[in-house]
């Protein structure tokens, strides 16, 4: 017995050992995927890396479902996997990913070198600039600038990994507790831990560092405490409950509005739970509490152009009256998944809210023939709250129109909200196999236990439980893994490249004078990971700034110094440069661009040869 023991130790540990090897030569698969011009993460990923991940996932699946290791070792484990699971975007892409990610990263830096909050550029709009002020964008600006300086990290690294890194830690630790909470299962809620990063929305948004990721992580601790105050009394509960949902909101209005439209159907459940008895009144005030949850959000989202006037969100029935029948049908089932041809992208993405549905039936039929169990108002809580993110989707997709985000962010809300129900059904589905094979030899088991069976007996039986571990764990480390390919985009524009960042410093470095600079988007994305978002010592026109686009469009048809010179008086500077990239124009305009300006004069800066061969030219004027 003792060495058996033993050897289940030493099995346990060499797991352990080889599975922390994989996990670090995955990392290191991703340092030399790193690229200086590529579109999609896979068009560069090295060929060993998802077959080693695969691996690492599903001997990861079997040291939490089969060990005795301790809790808080396991939760480790899934950590530094959620860790490199979410970092994909921020090791191989030079400036992280495209557009969001990299605004933020300006912002920052303007915050950094300026300690200028972001909304002071935009004159005779008040209203609008304080609400910059209080949006997320401050906030995550300030908590990345402080941690640079506290450790002394350049503010890009610390920016590129903040997000995964706090991901990777605190929504496994949520997705535990809150598991925890509702089915006080140990296992079940460490798979909990681990399965969160099936959910491929939820991975996109835990591997870029913007505000709404950061409002997500708030809020799935507002939904933990939510759940600990139904089943609490405590004073410092209901304090951590409501700091929770502040913090949400703060980091994002989107985040915030969620977690107070959960507190709202909360209060509810909590008020009916502790009347003796259940009135028509008490039971009418779920009703009334779960219609006002679900409407909060698309109230918010209406009055929301009182302070921001730009954002002009409306009801609207022409949307779903003008589609075909069979598209509003497709709309009302899967959203925007009925638009994607990838079968398999489709499957992966709903995979964990069907397995979540049978979760929630079970857990409801468990409560309804079992009404005194402690989790009862929990799993009746968490319920409607899947019904009010699942309804205001709907509502957003069909019925609204300008909405500033993505409905398909409230995906988040949905993946978060199930999946303890996810990791309930996947474990119960585990223990059940485990029980039928148990059940398939119950008699000779009954009679002298499994180590004392006839050596013949003793081998078949433990070679179907070791069969079905892992088999199960492959299958769940299979859809690990599968799940990151609908996660990380297949398709996307070129990312910001090697050359246009060496021609954004080369810039900056050789030049003394305040300037403002003349370029695409792209070249605007490049600039705000080198100088920072509308530097005042180095102007690149903001990604909404509609001037600057004027001044580049202007500048590809017309080359000359009158528009530097307009550009120069628009930002009080003395130097204007103008960038253009010939994978952004194409090359026949890139060409006829670059011959039309050296033609009327413009001399090149930089290289004569331009930057990256020759795909990007940069020429200036100075007063």
């Amino acid at each position: 017995m003792r060495s058996e023991t033993v050897t289940s130790k030493r099995l346990l540990r060499a797991s352990e050992i080889f599975y922390l090897f994989l996990v670090g030569l995955s990392f290191y698969l991703l340092i030399i995927s790193r690229a200086g011009e590529a579109h999609t993460v896979w068009e560069v990923l090295n060929p060993i890396f998802m077959p080693v991940l695969f691996v690492a996932a599903s001997i990861l699946t079997v040291i939490l479902l089969v060990s005795d290791e301790e809790v808080r070792v396991k939760l480790i484990f899934v950590i530094i996997y959620s860790i490199l699971a979410h970092s994909f975007f921020s090791i191989i892409f030079l400036g992280g990913d495209l557009s969001g990610q990299q605004t933020m990263l300006g912002r920052s830096r303007l915050v950094d070198e300026n300690a200028v909050l972001y909304g002071v550029f935009d004159p005779g709009e008040t209203t609008s600039t304080i609400y910059d002020w209080f949006r997320g964008e401050n906030f995550q600006a300030a908590l990345t600038v402080a941690l640079a300086r506290m450790l002394s990290i350049d503010l890009m690294w610390v920016h590129l990994f903040l997000v995964p890194v706090l991901w990777g830690v605190f929504t496994s630790i949520a997705a535990y507790l809150t598991t925890l909470a509702v089915t006080k299962n140990e296992r079940a809620s460490i798979l909990a831990s681990v399965l969160i990063s099936a959910f491929p929305y939820a991975t996109y948004f835990g591997a870029i560092s913007v505000p709404n990721s950061i409002g997500f992580i708030f809020f799935f601790y507002s939904l933990y405490f939510i759940l600990r105050y139904l089943s609490s009394n405590e004073r410092k509960i209901v304090i951590l409950t409501l700091i929770f949902c502040f913090f949400s909101f703060l980091t994002h209005y989107l985040a915030g509005v969620m977690s107070f439209s959960f507190l709202i159907l909360a209060i509810a459940f909590k008020s009916f739970t502790t009347q003796n008895e259940k009135s028509a009144i008490s039971k009418s005030s779920i009703v009334v509490s779960f219609i006002l949850s679900v409407v909060l959000l698309p109230l918010s989202l209406i009055y929301l152009r009182y302070f921001r006037p730009s954002i002009q969100t409306a009801f609207t029935f022409e949307k779903i009256s003008q589609l075909p029948l069979q598209e509003a049908a497709g709309l009302l089932l899967l959203g925007e998944l009925t638009y994607v041809s990838n079968p398999l992208t489709v499957f992966l993405v709903i995979a964990g809210p069907i397995i979540g549905v049978v979760g929630i039936v079970y857990l409801l039929r468990y409560v309804r023939r079992n009404p005194l169990t402690e989790s009862r108002v929990i799993v009746l809580f968490l319920s409607a709250a899947f019904l009010t993110v699942i309804t205001d989707y709907r509502i957003l997709k069909l019925f609204m129109e300008e909405i500033p985000f993505s409905a398909e962010r409230l995906w988040i809300f949905r993946d978060l909200v199930v999946v303890p129900f996810v990791a309930m059904a996947t474990f119960l589905a585990f223990t059940s196999l485990k029980s039928f094979v148990r059940k398939s030899f119950a008699s000779p088991l009954n009679d002298v236990g499994l180590r004392n069976l006839p050596k013949v007996s003793f081998r078949r039986v433990s070679g179907l439980l070791l069969t079905m571990n892992v088999l199960f764990s492959v299958a769940l480390g299979g859809w690990l893994t599968l799940s990151l390919t609908a996660a990380y985009p297949q398709v996307a524009p070129l990312q910001t490249t090697s050359y246009e960042l060496d021609a954004v410093e080369f810039i900056d470095k050789t030049t003394s004078e305040k300037y403002v600079a003349i370029g695409d988007i792209w070249t605007i994305f490049a600039a705000e990971r080198i100088v920072g978002n509308r530097n005042p010592r180095a102007y690149y026109f903001g990604e909404y700034k509609k001037i600057g686009f004027d001044f580049f469009a202007n500048m590809t048809q017309d080359p000359s110094t009158t528009w530097m010179d307009q550009a120069m008086d628009y930002t009080n500077t003395t130097v204007a440069y103008f960038i253009v990239t010939q994978p952004r124009l194409g090359v026949e305009v890139f060409n006829n661009v670059v011959h039309k300006t050296i033609e009327n004069g413009l001399p090149i800066y930089g290289p004569q040869q331009g930057f990256g061969d020759g795909k990007l030219y940069v020429f200036y004027h100075r007063r």
